[in-house]
């Protein structure tokens, strides 16, 4: 039910800014130009999403952190995965990273409505405003919809420390070591333990039991790697979250 709200709150204002635009258009132009500017605002949509997913990226590379977009990105509220690149100042790093998407999207849908009191050609700059205020709204509210966290969801929980963020976090940061050359059977077991109980359909839950998995694996105790990873199968099976499968 809130999905719906939160859409409908998000697209309502979206048309209006499409029928700003194309009244504008009308006036300028007449009804030709106006019908191929509403179709313009609607095959914007997913470069609006890419642009999205490219302030992720953009931020990512900022701050020290790979991101990777997902095959569905442009249908989802939240569609990439993230890897540090080193291991310091994580939180941080990621809570820029998540908020990359919402930036972009805000920057475009200011200029698009800058432009909607233009005139003459740069009035079709416009139609980037529609698409981008639809994307921004979903991502800006810290909800958790079928498809996913937002973007600013999982800002809050970083902001927040939660239980979530916290397993989350030691996660990230094992990654961070790895990727700065530390082998993983040299970390402190409790590292891979020392965190809060969440759900285990949680991505970060399952990310965790991989590294469990790796860690017993490189120490060679292959029992406890085989236990980790039959559980770990088990999870992917049963949950098979895309942040998970496509790192």
């Amino acid at each position: 039910m809130k999905g719906v709200f939160v859409t409908l709150l998000s697209l309502l204002p979206a048309l209006a800014l499409a029928a700003a635009g194309s009244i504008g258009i009308y006036e300028e132009y007449g009804l030709w130009q106006m019908l191929v500017y509403l179709l313009a605002c609607i095959l914007f949509f997913p470069v609006a999403s890419i642009l999205h997913e490219l302030g992720h990226m953009l931020f990512g590379a900022v701050c020290g952190m790979r991101v990777k977009i997902s095959k569905t990105a442009i249908f989802r509220p939240s569609g990439c995965a993230v890897r540090p690149l080193r291991s310091m100042a994580v939180r941080t790093r990621f809570i820029l990273t998540a908020l990359g998407g919402l930036i972009l999207n805000f920057v475009f849908t200011v200029v698009g409505m800058g432009f909607l009191f233009a005139s003459g050609g740069l009035l079709w700059v416009s139609l980037a405003a529609p698409s981008s205020f639809y994307l921004f709204m979903i991502n800006v509210l810290p909800l958790n919809y079928a498809a996913g966290d937002t973007d600013m969801l999982l800002a809050v929980q970083a902001m927040k420390n939660t239980a979530e963020w916290q397993v989350l976090g030691r996660v990230l940061k094992i990654q961070g070591m790895l990727a700065e050359g530390k082998n993983i059977a040299d970390i402190d077991e409790n590292y891979f333990y020392s965190v809060p109980q969440i759900a285990e359909y949680e991505p970060a839950f399952i990310m965790l039991v991989s590294l469990r998995a790796d860690y017993y694996a490189a120490k060679g105790e292959e029992v406890r790697a085989q236990e980790w990873k039959q559980r770990l199968e088990g999870l992917l099976r049963e949950y098979a979250p895309e942040s998970v499968t496509e790192q």
